[in-house]
């Protein structure tokens, strides 16, 4: 047990990689020298927007905010196309610990350029190569992950990945509350964790479902078998329990011997119900709202107009974010997925509507000066809206770890791939429309009508887990049938017709 979670807990080092990243953004393209080197001297600056980053989101001139919209945005493109394209061929193939590998060595190629360039169109190719390295790990991490670790707390070593993330998240964005840490130098901390997950990855075992799977597919099961046994045995660190579950996992691949194609995720009813819970999980995540607040944070607190440093109102809604994402790891074997999504669900739409009728309040008392009478009255909403958005971080808690666990907890090893390619590539697709779409919102709809689009949709997610989403915990993945049907393709088909 111990060696399970040893494997799980450094390879979930491959999550902190997006976490800075995420964390570093919102922080970094406010400094002063990130708006010298890509705002000054290339912004038509004209009718009041300037490059200050004094100014607000919807003074900056418009050409800095499309470089902004796609200096976000193509990071996840390149995820989505990487996740999609690449990582599955590679982890089908050679395995999901090579795929983090080769994902870990691209995030680091694309970093570097981040740190040297002040031309728009070298960064965002950079950009976008970072995010196809981002695309590998965060594919085939969950994946590995669920694959290891014991069914009985496969929850809470799922949600390892998460917890990172929100580690880097929250890392990065006390780096950058420390004013003299230069912008690329916020750039380059994705490299690190990339760099030690490529260095020591391969000191810890293979997934032991995929070595029996991989070699089987070869012709060379008994090869298959020996490497899924001594994966066991380091993971479990007892030889009766990696007997017994190695017969588990064989009996179990029997009904599993080819590789499905990806017609089957649409023709078999069992996989294409977990192939659209798998989706909308990934999409509806994305539409709570959380990377508005995770990468522009920052400047939806200074256009609200709250007197706090935005950087620190980000730092405080980053803490909350990890407090409710321990909380949701300890919590997510007991009480379940589905309790945890519509808790957390609740907890988001409340507090996000009443942070955009507090925008709304604070935007319509307008600019007020020292000795105004409202002044304080300002001030007071101000704290009363860095408040909600932490309450918000803190529902988000469970939405965090769980559109990511469950995929990775639901489908058969013959369509695994495929399946969580298509589940991966919606979160960055999804992430994509988000990030193109939050500087926009921020820039013509301010602050209070960005986060009023964001508490519709939290009402709308909410709605569609409790009609749609069946609790699977405890549930093994070679029983996940009872859940969503039995499938009627592959095995069961051949039987069904002898």
């Amino acid at each position: 047990m111990s060696g399970a979670v040893a494997v799980v807990g450094f390879a979930s080092i491959g999550g902190i990689l997006f976490g800075l990243d995420q964390g570093n953004w919102g922080g970094a393209i406010v400094k002063e020298g990130f708006l010298d080197a890509f705002c000054e001297g290339h912004c038509t600056v004209s009718d009041g927007p300037d490059c200050t980053c004094f100014g607000k989101p919807h003074e900056q001139p418009a050409d800095f905010t499309f470089f902004l919209t796609w200096g976000s945005a193509l990071l996840q493109a390149g995820a989505a196309v990487g996740a999609l394209c690449f990582a599955p061929i590679m982890a089908g193939r050679f395995g999901r610990r090579e795929t983090m590998f080769v994902g870990s060595i691209v995030t680091v190629c694309g970093v570097l350029p981040c740190i040297f360039v002040t031309s728009y169109v070298p960064f965002l190719v950079a950009r976008f190569v970072i995010g196809l390295g981002v695309g590998h790990v965060t594919y085939a991490l969950p994946m590995f992950i669920s694959e290891v670790a014991p069914t009985q707390i496969r929850g809470i070593l799922g949600s390892m990945m998460q917890l990172t993330v929100v580690c880097g998240i929250l890392f990065a964005a006390c780096l950058n509350l420390i004013q003299k840490f230069p912008y690329f130098m916020a750039f380059s901390l994705p490299s690190y964790p990339a760099a030690i997950v490529a260095l020591g990855i391969f000191f810890f075992p293979m997934s032991p479902r995929f070595a029996l799977l991989k070699f089987k597919r070869l012709g060379q099961a008994e090869e298959g078998v020996t490497r899924a046994k001594t994966s066991l045995k380091r993971l479990r660190g007892n030889e009766i329990e990696a007997d017994k579950e190695l017969f588990e996992l064989q009996q179990a691949m029997e009904a599993e011997p080819q590789e499905a194609s990806w017609g089957t995720l649409i023709a078999d009813g069992s996989i294409r119900r977990r192939v659209i819970i798998a989706v909308m999980l990934q999409l509806c995540q994305q539409f709570t709202g959380v990377n508005a607040i995770l990468s522009y944070g920052p400047a939806i607190f200074k256009d609200a107009g709250v007197t706090l440093d935005p950087l620190l109102c980000g730092v405080l809604a980053d803490f909350a974010q990890l407090i409710a994402t321990i909380a949701s790891m300890f919590l997510i074997d007991t009480w379940g997925r589905r309790v945890l999504l519509l808790l957390g669900g609740g907890v988001m739409f409340v507090s996000m509507t009443f942070a955009a009728v507090l925008g709304k309040m604070i935007y319509d008392m307008g600019d007020l000066v020292d000795g105004d009478p409202m002044k304080d009255t300002q001030v007071t909403y101000g704290y009363m809206l860095v408040a909600c958005v932490c309450i918000y971080m803190m529902g988000f808690g469970p939405w965090g770890i769980i559109p990511w666990v469950y995929p990775s907890e639901i489908f058969p090893m013959d369509v695994k791939e495929k399946a969580m390619s298509t589940s991966v590539c919606m979160q960055w697709a999804a992430n994509f429309m988000i990030a193109f779409l939050c500087p926009i919102q921020v820039k013509y709809l301010q602050s209070w009508g960005t986060l009023a689009f964001y508490a519709v949709c939290n009402l709308l997610v909410l709605a569609y887990v409790a009609v749609c989403v069946p609790e699977i915990k405890g549930i093994r993945t070679e029983d996940m049938e009872d859940v969503f049907g039995r499938r009627l393709t592959g095995q069961q088909e051949r039987l069904a017709e002898a």
